[in-house]
């Protein structure tokens, strides 16, 4: 796919029990790198990468590092 392919935003409406299951991860993720918290939304491209097992680091061009889908293991 073309790299430079425009983003976008969907809205996903989920449990309020998915949304403290994610933050849990975050916190998880968080403690595996020793790093940030990263971000709802890198949470999500993490769960739609294994998902669907593709690398989506290449349409990423906000600059931001989120943790590589090996890294969440």
């Amino acid at each position: 796919m073309d790299s430079t392919a425009t983003r976008t935003q969907p809205n996903v409406r989920i449990a309020a029990e998915v949304t403290k299951l994610i933050d849990k991860k975050r916190i998880e993720l968080s403690k595996q790198s020793g790093g940030a918290i990263p971000s709802r939304s890198d949470v999500l491209r993490l769960a739609l990468a294994d998902y669907l097992q593709v690398d989506l680091s290449e349409w990423e061009a906000d600059g931001r590092k989120a943790p590589r889908a090996q890294d969440k293991k």
